[in-house]
């Protein structure tokens, strides 16, 4: 007799382009569906990465944008398909409290992506000022004390629970996101825009994501500006966002307009970021960093300040460079010896290919499918 598929369900506020929504897409994808019934809720239908998710997987969207009425839709839901586990990525408090409201017995997961504790010092968002960061510090507190089980995609992100959050060690599972090799290694074949392609002079140098803060791009440019006095290097940033015009601001007060290339968002940055010499990532804190791994994935060396998530991921001298110090004396040092020692670089790439091996959707679908038949049974 074969035993019926479990229920598993993610929730997510959409799939707007951000690092935790195209990890839900590709975990929930990657599970077995001959075990899975899998399924999709968003507050919002919307999001680059609609058309990523698999036909097999239902998705689910609510219509109300009103707190409240996302929270009654949520919970609707949730009591008229019954799912045996649910995994919130993000509005974490939102779900938690639907599905309990819900009363049907389902086990409630957080995948948390980022350590919260640099999250509530993160400067993009207004709850780090006043009364905001501790209120919102105390509900995380709650929630996290109330979740069956919290999957944190980094050691760093795990440990940053228990210590300042109060979670026990029992209830977290560390367990990294996962990335599709075949389709990095496809997509990396496809031409770089034309206007993009004119301005590409070796050495390059590629970085991705979102144009804020936290991926703190003065460093960068900062560090750019010191190498360029040995090294003719260009510089490809891939991404959007608030702090664009501050970034091109920055760019033309170092004088460095002719070697800095803003791109803009790119759906698929992997075919740029293969045709790097260096890709480089220098943000405040990652609770992981997967375009590391996608750049791996590409035998593309990296250049990364060292953060919770890029420790689980760069081995130092193996695949790529980690900068302990976040100054541009030390990005800039770093970067000048991958490019300027070519047997070096090559020697990084090749093991930066068979690195990111370690997190291939296979194996980490495995750890996912362990975990939550455990938490279902």
């Amino acid at each position: 007799m074969v035993a019926p598929r479990r229920k598993v369900c993610f929730v997510l506020p959409s799939l707007a382009g951000g690092g935790s929504e195209r990890a839900a897409v590709q975990i929930l994808n990657a599970l077995d569906e001959a075990t899975w019934d899998r399924s999709m809720y968003l507050f919002r239908r919307e999001g680059p990465y609609l058309g990523d998710l698999s036909p097999a997987v239902r998705l689910h969207a609510g219509t109300d944008d009103s707190r409240v009425g996302r929270w009654l839709a949520l919970r609707r839901f949730v009591g008229e398909t019954r799912p045996d586990v649910v995994v919130s990525f993000l509005s974490y408090f939102t779900a938690l409290t639907a599905v309990r409201a819900a009363a049907v017995g389902a086990r409630v997961v957080f995948n948390l992506q980022t350590p919260m504790s640099a999250f509530l010092a993160d400067g993009d968002y207004p709850w780090r000022r006043g009364w905001r960061r501790p209120l919102f510090a105390a509900i995380a507190r709650a929630g996290y004390a109330s979740a069956d089980l919290i999957i944190a995609t980094s050691q760093g992100v795990a440990d940053d629970l228990v210590s300042t959050f109060g979670v026990a060690k029992a209830a977290v599972r560390v367990v990294h996101n996962p990335v599709d090799l075949a389709a990095v290694a496809a997509a990396a074949q496809e031409p770089i825009d034309p206007a993009h392609a004119e301005l590409w002079q070796h050495p390059v140098i590629v970085a991705a994501g979102r144009l804020a803060e936290v991926k703190n791009y003065p460093l960068l440019i900062d560090a750019l500006t010191r190498l360029r006095l040995r090294v003719p290097a260009r510089l490809f940033i891939l991404g959007e966002g608030d702090d664009e015009q501050a970034i091109r601001a920055l760019v033309a007060a170092r004088d460095l307009s002719a070697a800095v290339v803003l791109c803009g968002f790119q759906k698929n940055p992997w075919k740029y970021i293969a045709r790097a010499d260096v890709f480089a990532l220098t943000s405040r804190y990652e609770g992981f960093g997967n375009v590391l791994v996608e750049a791996m994935a590409c035998g593309v060396p990296v250049v990364a300040t060292r953060s919770s998530g890029t420790s689980d991921i760069v081995r130092d001298g193996v695949d790529g460079l980690l900068v302990d110090r976040h100054e541009p004396a030390a990005v800039a040092a770093a970067l000048e010896r991958l490019l300027g020692d070519e047997p070096f670089r090559q020697s990084l790439g090749n093991g930066a290919r068979i690195g990111a091996g370690r997190f291939a959707s296979p194996l980490i679908a495995r750890e996912y499918e362990t975990a939550l038949g455990e938490l279902a049974a």
